[in-house]
């Protein structure tokens, strides 16, 4: 595999291994016996882990089977679903589909707003959303020149950590908090007409 088509791969796993805790790693740790109690007992991340993995060939950019049934034996659907999410596109990071609910519309509207408003800031607030910096890398690096489609994405995945808990209420007060005042204004005043 090209150097380029790996980093990819690398960005999911290091995003994954960013999102367990030390409970669930020492559960994955343990689904793992084959690769040897003393070697187990010195891996500290799961980038680690995975890489350990690879090397006995149970994990590859072609095959994610074995990570998957550890994550499912440790009940993270949400990182098995990032991984197929990756199978889907070709090898290439997908922003997970978000469901529609009867919010959609109006946060569709907010976000769009965001992103026409907010300009650099976006960083900070992507932070107060709780979008982990590997997660920003990723976004970076898929759009490295392209604020806007920056900034939808970072706010399309909070959209799809948060599910049915996403409102325009959070958005805004995480606005606010950031010192975006203006640009609050402007998602409520934008949301209210669309309505």
């Amino acid at each position: 595999m090209a150097a380029g088509e790996g980093i990819e791969f690398n960005f999911l796993l290091n995003d994954i291994s960013q999102n367990l805790s030390q409970e669930e790693l020492d559960s994955m740790k343990f689904l793992c016996k084959d690769i040897g109690k003393r070697r187990l007992e010195k891996l500290s991340s799961g980038l680690q882990l995975f890489q350990a993995l690879e090397e006995q060939d149970k994990l590859s950019k072609e095959d994610t089977q074995f990570l998957a049934k550890l994550l499912s034996n440790i009940k993270r659907s949400d990182l098995e679903k990032k991984l197929a999410a990756f199978h889907r596109g070709g090898g290439h990071l997908q922003q997970p589909t978000c469901e529609v609910g009867p919010n959609s519309h109006d946060l569709n509207v907010a976000i769009d707003t965001i992103s026409d408003n907010i300009g650099k800031d976006w960083r900070n607030l992507a932070r107060k959303l709780r979008i982990t910096e590997a997660q920003l890398q990723h976004i970076e690096y898929n759009y490295p020149h392209d604020m806007k489609r920056q900034i939808e994405s970072a706010l399309t995945e909070w959209q799809r950590n948060k599910g049915s808990d996403a409102s325009v209420d959070n958005l805004v007060a995480a606005l606010r908090s950031c010192r975006l005042n203006m640009v609050a204004d402007t998602v409520e005043e934008e949301v209210n007409e669309s309505r």
